[in-house]
């Protein structure tokens, strides 16, 4: 935005920022009338340009070359009114800004109370602060939860475990824009070093082949709301043996593959398995054969294999594949346990193949 007005023009520009953000106004270029001497001290006489919205206070007047190229100005408000006025008849003053739209610079989060509720062997309930569905949240807090931990518990006594995740209330923050949260959200950090952002009051529904995973919560001091009860449910695919932890002898060979590879009936599986060799033996992948659909970046469809034996399969140490391809002698174990998980979303994909030997 920028502005050369006239002679005795007065005019005012109105900005109004998205709920829970902060109007920021970065300077370009800023040349007005100089300040004369007045009854007491300096002022902007001619002409000046005041910011009416608490920064720093409403009666600041700006002229001359007061404000530098880069100076930025981030209101305490969530509406400003930039006024220009003008009392002379040099007409080259003028001034220029660039707008953007910033979360609050002044929430420090603390922590926000959320509690994690045990119900039965699989189900947990993780709620905002004094949640009842109608008190709101408290303003500038953050809350997290590491479930990977309280998944390996579970996984005791549940070996054959999936994750999904719903939401019994959701009110948080307000609706993405483009996609994209602006205030208060919640982030699920899960498999490969993803995340996902949740915000508003669409219903949640999200799903991983591994039970490691872990919850963010976060709000600013905009827009509080009345909060949420997710509830995570350590799932079982017993019935179509997609989740096994299989023990390996010594020089054992071993074929694994996914129920779909075969017989394409399931429009979704999340599938994981865990093979563990003796104590100082390692694990080859001696032929892996992939039927996973190719899509970006692997989000939808894919196949990990880990080595390290770290259910969270971080980057680093993980493949991550979403091809149609036969690899031979694909991997060997840094120790003697792999671990293997497997997502589809529809039925392009036709899961994997996979002969293993102990060594």
């Amino acid at each position: 935005m920028s502005a050369d007005v006239s002679d005795g023009l007065q005019c005012a520009i109105e900005i109004i920022a998205p709920q829970g953000l902060k109007p920021r106004l970065t300077f370009h270029t800023f040349n007005l009338q100089p300040r004369k001497t007045c009854i007491e001290e300096d002022c902007c006489y001619d002409e000046n340009l005041q910011f009416r919205g608490n920064y720093p206070e409403s009666s600041t007047a700006f002229c001359g070359i007061d404000i530098s190229s880069g100076n930025e100005f981030t209101f305490d408000s969530q509406q400003v009114v930039i006024y220009h006025y003008r009392h002379s008849s040099v007409t080259t003053c003028v001034w220029s800004a660039g707008l953007t739209f910033v979360s609050d610079p002044n929430c420090i989060p603390t922590e926000g109370g959320c509690t994690l509720e045990f119900n039965d062997i699989s189900t947990y309930n993780w709620k905002s602060a004094g949640f009842n569905g109608t008190t709101e949240y408290p303003i500038c807090s953050t809350c997290t939860q590491d479930m990977t931990g309280v998944s390996v518990s579970v996984a005791s006594q549940m070996p054959n475990t999936m994750m999904y995740l719903t939401s019994e209330s959701f009110n948080v923050g307000t609706p993405p824009v483009e996609g994209e949260c602006t205030d208060d959200y919640i982030q699920i950090n899960h498999l490969y070093g993803r995340s996902e952002k949740f915000c508003g009051s669409e219903p949640i529904y999200f799903t991983s082949p591994s039970s490691s995973f872990s919850l963010e919560f976060h709000s600013n001091y905009i827009t509080p709301a009345t909060g949420f009860d997710i509830t995570m449910t350590m799932a079982s695919y017993c019935a179509i043996d997609c989740h096994q932890d299989i023990q390996l002898m010594s020089g054992e060979t071993y074929t694994v593959e996914t129920p779909d590879f075969k017989k394409n009936i399931f429009t979704n599986l999340n599938c994981e398995y865990n093979f563990i060799a003796p104590e100082g033996k390692q694990i080859e992948i001696k032929k892996l054969i992939t039927k996973v659909k190719v899509n970006t970046e692997c989000t939808s469809d894919f196949l990990l294999v880990n080595g390290d034996g770290d259910r969270r399969y971080p980057m680093d140490t993980s493949t991550i594949i979403c091809d149609d391809d036969t690899r031979i002698n694909h991997l060997t174990t840094n120790t003697n346990n792999l671990l293997v998980a497997y997502q589809k979303t529809g039925l392009d994909s036709r899961g994997f193949k996979m002969i293993i030997r102990a060594t």
